[in-house]
């Protein structure tokens, strides 16, 4: 039997059954199978589909897409450059719808709105990555930025690279985050640590440390509200 999307029924081949039925009516691989376009001569692109919803080794489904790269999609067979472009481009939106929402009611003064929105944007990340925020002496965001990635369990942080940015950007305060990929946001010694140089050689500069926020899987620890800075 042919798997082949012309040898399926036209009103069960995606674009058909969404123009026919909506767009909510297709499955998780046929909705794929749409941005597809195409398959292989062997496969349909609803065949190809299924093999990229479980193409990563843990997680399976649409979330799978979150977690893998282009080297990942282009190791599966019948996924080439454009393929692997497209299917990148689609997570990617997804990605950036979510962190706008969020960032739409984001209240800087809020932990917890700091939090949720930084938690959505590191919620696929591998390794720990350090964000910087920069605020006017009113608390206006200035500057948002990627201060630091580093391995799965430890990112660098330098008083230096911050002063020198908060400094070029005229802030008065600022805010770190990052992540802890293994998903426990318990500040290591080292964070601590960290935390209170950088705290410290901002206040000789004039600038202050707001917070430090750590966020994991759906939850975080303020420094700030630790009473550590």
């Amino acid at each position: 039997m042919s798997n082949l999307i012309k040898d399926i029924a036209s009103c069960e081949r995606p674009y058909e059954k969404a123009i026919l039925y909506g767009i909510d009516s297709l499955t998780d691989a046929e909705l794929l199978a749409v941005i597809l376009r195409t398959g292989t001569n062997k496969e349909s692109s609803i065949d190809l589909a299924n093999k990229i919803l479980n193409g990563h080794n843990v997680h399976k489904g649409l979330n799978g897409l979150f977690f893998m790269n282009r080297n990942d999609l282009l190791d599966i067979k019948g996924i080439g450059d454009t393929k692997a472009t497209q299917l990148l481009a689609v997570t990617e939106l997804s990605k950036r719808i979510n962190e706008s929402k969020l960032r739409k009611d984001l209240c800087f003064n809020n932990p917890d709105a700091i939090a949720a929105y930084y938690m959505e944007k590191c919620k696929y990340l591998t390794k720990e990555r350090v964000y910087l925020m920069l605020f006017s002496n009113s608390h206006m965001l200035i500057k948002e930025m990627i201060l630091s990635e580093g391995t799965v369990s430890s990112s660098s942080i330098s008083p230096r690279e911050i002063l020198i940015e908060a400094l070029r950007y005229e802030a008065v305060n600022f805010i770190l985050v990052h992540n802890h990929p293994s998903g426990l946001p318990e500040p290591s010694n080292s964070d601590i640590a960290a935390t209170i140089k950088i705290k410290e050689a901002a206040k000789i500069m004039d600038l202050n440390l707001s917070d430090h926020i750590i966020v994991g899987n759906d939850c975080y620890i303020s420094l700030a509200e630790r009473g550590i800075i």
